[in-house]
Order: C-alpha cells, then sequence, then structure tokens
C-alpha cells in the first residue's frame, strides 16, 4: 500500500468513527464518569462569540484576543496569526496568511502572483524550521530554485487552519535548525468548538485580466465530542484558482557599451548597460489544491492521546506564448578587428577608418599594424584581418556595443508540477504528580516534482536580416516596458510567421522527495513552592531520506516553419499591458496549448505530420543523487523565577549523521554513484528572561544559538575528472591508461553547517485584552555563512579552487565568511472600543520590519571585505490593517508594503533585485443569519504589479516585469 493509500485509509477511519458515534461514546461512558469537575471546566469549548472585557465581538476582533493571548503567554519571542486573522484577508494559502506576521515577506511566484514562500527575520526558507503542532514537518525544498531545504507554504491552503505562530527565539526543546526561526501551523480539534459542530463554505473568484478567468474554493469541517473525553474533528479543501498574465523583460544578461576583457570585475556602471534582448509572453496558470487534516483526541485523567492526520496536494499548470530577440555575436558577420593593445581605448571606430575597398581583401583601414593584429602579414589592415566574433567593433578597449545580427524566436512553453505535504503522527502525554512526559512519533512525506515540462522554439538567426544589423531596444515613458526597434521591412517581418522556422521540442521530467520518519520525548518536572519552577529533558531522533531525479521525457523534432502549425493556434493576442502592445508590437499568434498536447500524444503514436519522434524517456544520472540525514539530539533545560523575573537556561546538541550518492563521470575508471559519509555535532546553548514590569508590560531578551545544515546540492553534486588525453604532446590520444588526471569539479560533502548567535530585546503592552503594543530588536551573528546555489557565479567563498597535495586542481564548494543582520520590529493592534459608536467597532493594526543585513561574498574578485545583504531580504516590511465591526457587518482594509531585495549575484556587479511592491486588499462581510454569512473580498486592489524585477537595485534596467490583474471574490459561510 502507497503513503497516498494509507493516508485516504486512515481518513476512512476517522469517517468510521465520525458514522458510529454511540459506539464510540460507549467506549469511553464509564472512564468520563468519573472525571473530576476541575477538568471539565478547563475543557469545555469556548463560546463563539468571544467576549473581550465588556465588548462582545466575532470576527476580526475574536481573532485579535487569540492572537494577543498567544503572544503574551509564549516564553519566547513570537507573534501569531489566527484563522479569524486569516479569514478576513483574501490570501490564497499560508505563506500569504503569515507574511502579515512582523517580520515575515513573502517571496512570490512569478507567474501565479501568489506568495510561494516566506522569510523570517531575513532568512530565506531554508534556514528556518515547519511544524504541525509542534511535530516537525518534512520540506524538499524549491528544486526550481536549486535548493532542497525547508518548506513552500503555498502548497498548503488557509483552511482547517486553526492558527500560524512564528517563533523568533528558541528554547532548547525546539529544533535548532532554525537560523530566522520556526513557523508551527496548529490545527483544530473536536475540542476546540461546541461538542457537535459542522461547518462549510464555498467560494467563487473572478480574475480581472485578459481573458476573465473564474474559480471557486469550497471547504467543510466537522467535529465531535461522543464525550467530554473522546472527540473527533475532521476537515477537508479544494480549490482550483486560475491566474493570467503578461510579461515584459529583458534576454539576456544587460551589457557595456564598451568592450571588456572580463565580466569579474566591479569596474563598471551597469545604469550605462545596454539591453542586449527582449522578450514578452502571456500565458495561463492552473493551481489546483486539496487536502485534508484529521484528530483524533482522547483526554483522561493523567493520561492523552492524539492520532493526527494532514495530506495536501498542489498541481500547477502553467504555459505561456513568449516572443524573443536578443543580439548575438557568435558568427562570421559578427567577426572584428582585433586590437594589439586591448587596453587603449582611443582608436577611430571601423566605420570611420575605412579608406578604401579591395574586391578580395575587403575594406581597408587607416590602421596600422602596431593598433590592429595583422593576421595576413601583409603590412595593412583589411577585413580579411579579422579574427574572433563579438558584440563589440573591435576586439579591444576602443570597441563600442555594435552587434551584426539577433535571435528571432516564438516559445511556446511551460508544464505542470506537483507537490504533495502530509503528515501523521500518534503521541500523547501523561501526567505523574510533579512529572509530566509527553511523547510523539510522526512520518512526513514531502514531494516537489515537475510532471512534464515542455519547450518549443520557431526563429531564425537573423544576421543582416531584412536590412538589420542587430536589434534596438528602447523604453516606453516607464522604464519597464520595453520595445524592439527595426526598420519598417523588419518590424513588418516580426508578425510573418514563415520567417519562424521550427527548430526543437524537448519535454524534461524532475523533482525532490523527502521522507522524514522521527520520535521524541520530553520530560517535564514542576516542584512545588520553588523558585525553580520547572526542569525540562528531552531527546528526539530523525531521519530524513531525500532523493532527486531529474530526466528527459520526450524529443520531437518538428518540421516546416510556424506558418505550418496554423490548426495549434488559439486566439491571437493584440493587445497587452493596457494598450501599449498593440499593432506592429503585438504579440500575435499563439500556440494553443490543448491542440498542442494532442498533437504531441499523436506524435507519441506515430500519427503526427508536423512532429517526428527521435528520443523519448531517459535519466539523467549527473543531476540525481540521494541524501540521507540522520539527527540525534537531546536538550536539558531549567525555568527560575524570581519576584518579577523568569529566567529560563538551558542546551541542546544535536549530533547529525549525513550519507550521500551522488554521481561521478571519470572516463577512465566509469560512471557510477560514488558514496560518502560525514558527520558533525552542533551544541546549541540558550538564556531567556522575560521580566514582568507591571501587570500590562512585560520585557523579554535572549541570547541563543542556532544552525541551518549545509546546503544539500553544494554537497551532492556531480563528480567530474579531467585529464589530459595527450601528456607526451605528440598530438594524438593516448591509451586511457596513460591519461593524467589534471583536474576535479565536486560536491562538497564536508561543507559546515552555518552557526548563529542570536540577540532579542522586545518590550511589551497589553491594553486589556483589545490591545497590544511591542517593539523587537534582534541581531544575528552568522558564521561559515553560504550563498545559496541558485548563485552560481560565485567562485571563492562558494565554489573554492585549490590544488591538492598531489597538485590536482580541484574545484568544490566551500564555507564562505562571516555575515550579519540586525533590524526592529514595531507592532500594535488596538480596538478602538472607547469611541462613541458606531465608531467604537473600529480597530487599527500595523506592523512594521526595518531591518539590515550583510555578508562577505568570498568572491575571488570583489576586494576583501566585500559585503552584499542577504537574498530575499527586504530592508522595509509593512503592514497596516483598519477594520470596523458593528451589528453584524464588518469592513477591512489591508496594505501591505515589502522593500527591494537582493535575488542573485552576477557578472560586472550587475547583481538582481526584486523590486518592491505594493498590495491593498478589501473586505466586507455581512452576518445574514447567526449561522450564515456572507463575505466579499478583493485582491490586490489597485491592480498593482506582482512581479518586478531589475538589473541593479534601480527600477531601469528590468529584466522582467509581470502583470496578473485584480481578484474579486463572493464567499458563503455556514455553522452549525
Amino acid at each position: 500500500m502507497n503513503i497516498k493509500s494509507r493516508y485516504l485509509a486512515a481518513a476512512g477511519s476517522l469517517a468510521l468513527v465520525a458514522a458510529f458515534p454511540q459506539w464510540a461514546a460507549a467506549q469511553s461512558q464509564s472512564q468520563s464518569q468519573s472525571r473530576s469537575a476541575t477538568t471539565e471546566a478547563e475543557e469545555v469549548a469556548q463560546p463563539n462569540p468571544a467576549v473581550l472585557d465588556d465588548v462582545v465581538v466575532t470576527g476580526y476582533l475574536q481573532g485579535l484576543r487569540r492572537s494577543i493571548d498567544e503572544k503574551r503567554k509564549n516564553d519566547m519571542i513570537s507573534d501569531s496569526v489566527s484563522a479569524d486573522d486569516m479569514g478576513k484577508l483574501p490570501s490564497s494559502n499560508l505563506t500569504e496568511a503569515a507574511s502579515r506576521i512582523p517580520g515575515v515577506s513573502a517571496v512570490r511566484n512569478h507567474f501565479t502572483g501568489e506568495g510561494d514562500r516566506v522569510v523570517i527575520r531575513g532568512m530565506a526558507t531554508e534556514y528556518n524550521a515547519y511544524a504541525v503542532n509542534g511535530v516537525r514537518m518534512g520540506g524538499t525544498g524549491s528544486p526550481n530554485d536549486n535548493f532542497f531545504r525547508g518548506v513552500r507554504l503555498s502548497f498548503l491552503p488557509t483552511s482547517g487552519v486553526d492558527a500560524i505562530t512564528v517563533y523568533k527565539s528558541l528554547l532548547p526543546y525546539m529544533d535548532g535548525d532554525a537560523i530566522g526561526g520556526t513557523i508551527d501551523i496548529k490545527t483544530p480539534t473536536a475540542f476546540d468548538y461546541a461538542p457537535t459542530y459542522a461547518a462549510g463554505s464555498i467560494e467563487g473568484t473572478l480574475l480581472q485580466q485578459r481573458d476573465d478567468r473564474t474559480s471557486w474554493a469550497a471547504d467543510v469541517a466537522l467535529g465531535k465530542q461522543f464525550s467530554d473525553r473522546l472527540g473527533l474533528y475532521v476537515t477537508g479543501n479544494y480549490s482550483e484558482r486560475g491566474s493570467q498574465f503578461e510579461q515584459i523583460g529583458n534576454s539576456g544578461d544587460n551589457m557595456p557599451r564598451t568592450w571588456y576583457s572580463t565580466t569579474e570585475s566591479l569596474d563598471f556602471d551597469p545604469k550605462t548597460f545596454v539591453s542586449r534582448g527582449l522578450e514578452m509572453s502571456t500565458g495561463d496558470t492552473d493551481v489546483t489544491r486539496w487536502g485534508f487534516n484529521g484528530s483524533l483526541d482522547y483526554r483522561g485523567d493523567n493520561h492523552s492521546f492524539h492520532l493526527r492526520g494532514q495530506y495536501n496536494e498542489y498541481e500547477e499548470t502553467q504555459f505561456r506564448n513568449r516572443l524573443n530577440f536578443r543580439n548575438e555575436g557568435g558568427t562570421k558577420v559578427s567577426a572584428r578587428l582585433e586590437q594589439m593593445d586591448k587596453t587603449r581605448g582611443d582608436l577611430a571606430q571601423p566605420a570611420d577608418a575605412v579608406v578604401g575597398y579591395d574586391p578580395k581583401l575587403g575594406a581597408i583601414y587607416n590602421y596600422t599594424p602596431a593598433q590592429i593584429v595583422d593576421r595576413d602579414k601583409d603590412g595593412k589592415i583589411t577585413d580579411a584581418d579579422k579574427g574572433a566574433a563579438g558584440f563589440y567593433s573591435l576586439n579591444g578597449a576602443s570597441g563600442a556595443w555594435d552587434p551584426k545580427g539577433f535571435r528571432l524566436r516564438r516559445y511556446w512553453e511551460g508544464g505542470t508540477t506537483e507537490g504533495v505535504l502530509q503528515l501523521i503522527n500518534l503521541g500523547g502525554e501523561s501526567r505523574f504528580g510533579a512529572f509530566t512526559l509527553d511523547y510523539d512519533a510522526s512520518h512526513s512525506e514531502s514531494e516537489d516534482n515537475i510532471i512534464d515540462s515542455y519547450d518549443m522554439y520557431f526563429g531564425r538567426n537573423a544576421y543582416l536580416w531584412k536590412g538589420n544589423e542587430g536589434v534596438e531596444i528602447v523604453s516606453q515613458d516607464d522604464p519597464q516596458y520595453l520595445k524592439w526597434v527595426l526598420n519598417p521591412a523588419g518590424m513588418a517581418a516580426v508578425q510573418d510567421l514563415k520567417e519562424y522556422t521550427a527548430s526543437g521540442l524537448s519535454g524534461e521530467y524532475g523533482g525532490a522527495k523527502e521522507t522524514l520518519n522521527q520520535a521524541q520525548f520530553n520530560l517535564r518536572y514542576e516542584p512545588a513552592g520553588s523558585w525553580l519552577q520547572e526542569v525540562r529533558v528531552g531527546a528526539k531522533y530523525y531521519k530524513s531520506e531525500r532523493e532527486r531525479r531529474q530526466g528527459t521525457l520526450i524529443d520531437l523534432a518538428p518540421k516546416g516553419t510556424m506558418a505550418d502549425y496554423s490548426a495549434l493556434f488559439g486566439e491571437p493576442v493584440t493587445d497587452m499591458f493596457d494598450g501599449r502592445y498593440t499593432g506592429l508590437y503585438q504579440l500575435g499568434a499563439v500556440i494553443d496549448t490543448d491542440k498542442m498536447m494532442a498533437e504531441i500524444d499523436r506524435a507519441k503514436a506515430g500519427n503526427s505530420t508536423l512532429l517526428a519522434l527521435k528520443e523519448t524517456e531517459s535519466l539523467d544520472y549527473a543531476s540525481t543523487w540521494f541524501y540521507d540525514e540522520q539527527v540525534v539530539s537531546a536538550y536539558v533545560m531549567g525555568t527560575a523565577r524570581f519576584g518579577a523575573a523568569e529566567i529560563i537556561a538551558g542546551v541542546r546538541m544535536e549530533d547529525t549523521d549525513n550519507e550521500i550518492r551522488a554521481w561521478t563521470e571519470d572516463p577512465v575508471r566509469g560512471e557510477d554513484y560514488a558514496l560518502d559519509n560525514t558527520g558533525f555535532t552542533n551544541w546549541l546553548p540558550s538564556v531567556h528572561l522575560n521580566y514582568d514590569l507591571t501587570p500590562s508590560a512585560k520585557l523579554r531578551a535572549a541570547i541563543w544559538t542556532s544552525v541551518s545544515r549545509p546546503d544539500i546540492n553544494r554537497m551532492t553534486s556531480v563528480k567530474e575528472y579531467s585529464y589530459d588525453q595527450d601528456p607526451d604532446g605528440d598530438g594524438k590520444t593516448n591509451p586511457t591508461t596513460e591519461w593524467v588526471l589534471t583536474g576535479i569539479v565536486q560536491g562538497n560533502p564536508e561543507l559546515k553547517p552555518m552557526t548563529s548567535i542570536n540577540y532579542d530585546l522586545s518590550a511589551e503592552y497589553y491594553n486589556g485584552r483589545t490591545g497590544a503594543y511591542s517593539v523587537a530588536l534582534f541581531y544575528k551573528d552568522l558564521d561559515k555563512f553560504l550563498y545559496r546555489s541558485s548563485s552560481s557565479v560565485i567562485r571563492d567563498g562558494t565554489l573554492g579552487e585549490f590544488d591538492d597535495p598531489s597538485g590536482i586542481s580541484v574545484s568544490m564548494p566551500m564555507n564562505g565568511r562571516k555575515a550579519e543582520i540586525h533590524g526592529v520590529e514595531i507592532n500594535a493592534r488596538q480596538q478602538l472600543h472607547w469611541l462613541p459608536a458606531p465608531f467604537d467597532g473600529l480597530g487599527v493594526a500595523l506592523n512594521a520590519t526595518i531591518q539590515r543585513s550583510s555578508a562577505e561574498t568570498g568572491l575571488s574578485w570583489h576586494p576583501q571585505g566585500y559585503t552584499l545583504p542577504f537574498m530575499e531580504t527586504p530592508d522595509h516590511i509593512v503592514n497596516l490593517e483598519l477594520f470596523w465591526e458593528r451589528n453584524g457587518w464588518e469592513a477591512y482594509v489591508a496594505y501591505n508594503y515589502q522593500d527591494k531585495s537582493l535575488e542573485d549575484i552576477e557578472d560586472f556587479g550587475n547583481d538582481p533585485y526584486e523590486q518592491d511592491y505594493h498590495f491593498v486588499d478589501l473586505m466586507m462581510r455581512r452576518q445574514i443569519t447567526p449561522n450564515l454569512t456572507a463575505t466579499f473580498k478583493v485582491q490586490n486592489l489597485l491592480d498593482s504589479y506582482t512581479y518586478y524585477y531589475t538589473f541593479g537595485s534601480g527600477k531601469g534596467g528590468v529584466r522582467d516585469y509581470i502583470e496578473n490583474g485584480r481578484y474579486l471574490s463572493l464567499n458563503l459561510n455556514w455553522r452549525l
């Protein structure tokens, strides 16, 4: 039985219990009769609505109370968002809901516009831990972004979740691999509601974009307390969300206007760079989410047990049609004269240096052999002396940007990805006088797979095409709206589909998977009448088994030109970006995805007249690896109180062992998987102080340590051996037994974990149960820092080069140097209940994060001590919320701002940034009956762009600009 079947079977078992409540109640009736009145009072469900001081509230104000109570009771620095909060926002997934929390920012999916994953206090997804009800959740990271730790919370909907808490300082009983923090997702139990509970909702959504696409979502929840000891809660959800995007941007990297000798230099001004090309596209994305949660709970006098399970699937299908221009310099037409002194920048341009023409030699120039390389040794400089091809008029510092040709292409591309997150855990708590023992065992699986990914292009290499030597790229009034410039014949031919030769169609598959098994226990001792309030010890074991696979799905040879594929066309796209791209600048003809997929199926069967089958599925061994990680941890901690001061101190030990199987490419000894075993041990001490200034004011301080285990992809990269195949230099390849090893490029199984010493200080004030105010300062001092694998251009500090003792050149990832991040979080939430009616239903919530980060890059061509910000770390994050609730009406408006952030490190110091964005969301709700509410939501009210990617930190060098439109939703919610 596969894991999915096991989860579905578990769901069926829970449903049987729900179907026969009399049997379940009978099993616990005799035990429940002996239950004490005190315990019964403690576990009775909280009424709904809630009472805040003397004000009766529901909805958002109820969520405000819950978030305040959660923050106040925690022993460490934390912030929460409750289900009531999430219900007010048009959040399509948990990433967007969590991004409302102070210090948390969202990294967005470029094409859906949704929040994809979270960053906590400047630390990217893979540097944080994720849990469900306190139990660690497995995650494969984001394989498409080349990292394999962490969880994409976009896989999870907001339905079926009771609250999200972000712990920003860690106690020893928590997993230590969370430098940014830990996100804990709490799911409901039957004892969180009335004895018999049922609820459901249905929602329809309209996207205000070119085709006005529609979506829908539904969820249902059932809870039953069979007795005051035994309860069952199950919830299920299903949603389909369609989005549409329009994209404009650069094709290829921006380049200097003058010739350069190396890309590895900071001696450039990227603001003066020229756009190498342009691409424009539009496409559709369909996201389907479905899943369920279940919790079966037994609560006895001295023993409590629970069985909980979650299963969630995410499927994203995205296809687009793309028009692409890119200047090229790699053919004979682009051959250039070469300067003798390449540093000299005062030579005339070739067009200005022509003094004659020779029928055989071509143009004759007034350069001298002392200035230009005289290749034919005839004493004069002519076209016959041209050498290497390039983008610049001369191969030397006098060369200016002068492309002689460009590529012109149209693409149909996209595919389907699928993600799975599932967790089942069995645990409980037993009380023995002053001792309390809790225990838990769990099994988790996560997947992030490329089911299929197709790429087809039609195009030509346009050298001296229609009289155009290159394509010029210019911007309109706004820098993000680029346009192409050709002569009239070229402009008209862009829409002539006979100019595009069908050149290739290929399909790929791939993905990553993790299986995580774990068991843990915690033993607490609470002495009576002592300054020592609690002593806690515990241990945990987990084993993570990961694998990555990648390969070719299919390879097809297309025939003819794009005009021959007209039967596969959809409706032409004649207008994009509100009239900015029409006429000669329209996208024009596009491939219809359903028709093309049907044609691919015909090609597989040998029945296509357009596509011929070349190759079927094959595995790319070099991109496939297996990684097993085993962690044994233990901790001890104590809590003491001295008057108004509470001190929590302890230490955690985590011992990590890795088994790595990665591909080896060795032309002498053959190709196979190589096995490496590595390990390390981390000791993580911490001290927390909570001080009650007054009953309403609290100070918190903490010094704690944490770790992030090494980047998996850097540890598992393919090992490639290079040989001198002609060691005797006679011009002939020697037998392999005589080849001499010259170099090795490999992953580094011995990478060390990144460690951090963290300092936190916060002040909190609680205005009864209707308001909370806090200011928090944080500082993280990181050692052995590593930039992410996606930064492929990094050399020293990430990819180190050295000679081993035998003199062989070895290139492999290395640990980096020091890094730091510091900042301040400001948070205020208040119901204005003292105002006169009807304004007493007003409230405001504001949180702002100001943070700075820096890390030594360690690149060989960066000066010593040169730093850059962390990737995906905005300097400023602001959330502002205004709400009003009275007499069954609710209104809510939210503003979210996220500053620009570094996305990668590239040549010339022309590092790309994701620009800042602003979103405004709106909600209005009416309680129609005591059990039925209707909600109208607007997401992205101002129709702001959802992705703006640039070369450099300014907005001028656009690399990608995407708009997704505005979402309008109507929701009906019913509860028993």
